[in-house]
């Protein structure tokens, strides 16, 4: 099914994911970036209401909260390393 948007809805959509690419809150301190008020702030509450008003779900930017901040591994080491060698499932 398509649903067609008007100018203004993609205006709209495309403003209120600039202001969340803007107002993300670093992991290690849960402040917003751009306004130092505790997340989320009330720029990233509105843009927020315009995706779900409009019932779509905006992009997401790998590490844009800054997981490193915290101590999350840089690299997901296991997840895409090589599997260990098990031996021939005949055997």
């Amino acid at each position: 099914m398509a649903v067609f948007m008007t100018a203004a809805v993609l205006e709209q959509l495309d403003y209120a994911q600039q202001q969340l690419d803007r107002h993300t809150a670093p992991s290690a301190e849960g402040h917003c970036a751009v306004c130092g008020v505790e997340d989320p702030c009330s720029l990233r509450r509105v843009a927020l209401r315009v995706f779900g008003r409009y019932g779509i779900l905006p992009r997401r930017w790998p590490g844009a909260s800054r997981p490193e901040e915290v101590g999350a591994p840089r690299s997901w080491s296991g997840w895409f390393d090589r599997a260990p060698d098990v031996g021939d499932p005949a055997d």
